[in-house]
This record gives C-alpha cells, sequence and structure tokens, in this order.
C-alpha cells in the first residue's frame, strides 16, 4: 500500500506542465516554424542548442513558444529527466512595418517626373525637421 501512494505521489510531482510564450512586440507575419522534439538535458538545466530560423524568418521573431507536451513529458520521465524535450513554436515577424505612430506618409507615384520626386522628398525632410519624428516616403505602383 505505500508503495502505491509512493508511486501515485511521483506520477503527480512529473505530471506538472511547462509552459512559455515570449513575445517581441514585433507584428506577427503567417509563417510558423515548429519543431516537436528539442533535446534539453537533466530536466532542462542544459538548454537545447539554439534553433537558427534567421532564413525562415528574415525579418525577425513575433513569437517564441515553447511547451512540455504530453509526449515530450513521457520522454522525461521514461529517461527519469536525463533527456528532457520540448515542443518549440516560431512565428515570425510580418515583413511589412507598420508606421510609427504619427509618422506622415508621403506618396511617389510611377509617373511623377523627376522635379515631383526632388519635390516630394524636399517636403519630407523639411517636414520631418519640423516634427522631430520620421516620415515614410513610400513609393507606389500601378496595380493593373
Amino acid at each position: 500500500m505505500r508503495l502505491r501512494r509512493l508511486a501515485v505521489a511521483a506520477i503527480l510531482a512529473t505530471s506538472a506542465c511547462y509552459h512559455q510564450i515570449v513575445n517581441t512586440g514585433q507584428p506577427a507575419g503567417t509563417t510558423t516554424i515548429h519543431k516537436e522534439w528539442v533535446s534539453t538535458w537533466f530536466w532542462g538545466l542544459v538548454a537545447a542548442d539554439p534553433i537558427d530560423v534567421s532564413k525562415e524568418c528574415p525579418s525577425g521573431l513575433a513569437v517564441v513558444e515553447t511547451q512540455m507536451s504530453f509526449m515530450n513529458g513521457l520522454g522525461t520521465v521514461v529517461t527519469l529527466g536525463i533527456w528532457s524535450p520540448r515542443d518549440v513554436s516560431v512565428t515570425c515577424a510580418s515583413r511589412a512595418a507598420a508606421l510609427p505612430r504619427g509618422a506622415k506618409e508621403f506618396a511617389i507615384a510611377p509617373s511623377a517626373t523627376l522635379e515631383e520626386r526632388i519635390a516630394i522628398v524636399n517636403e519630407a525632410i523639411a517636414t520631418s525637421g519640423e516634427l522631430g519624428a520620421p516620415v515614410v516616403l513610400r513609393f507606389t505602383s500601378i496595380t493593373h
């Protein structure tokens, strides 16, 4: 009977879930990378090798989510914590950057002459100096 209680206590003690979400503040894009078996060692005390997502996420990261799934937990229990895998999901940042709050936008049409383009750029420079804030120059395109 005492052995049974000890076994139940051990199962309850090792059944805890692990879940961590890191938001970088960048707007989330549509690309997500998911790795189900990222190896950590000794109950997670020895960290996993870095996951290189620089090719998949050229604009950076928006969200990194790390958790121990049921199957990861089972692997940890079977190896007595020596191998402690994690489930990692990375959401890439959106390529489209949001305008800074209060930023003024200047659009340059593809049909604009050189003089018009120079005038718009000069106006943007002057406005940025007056406001002490960034401005955005947007080169518009013709859609067919």
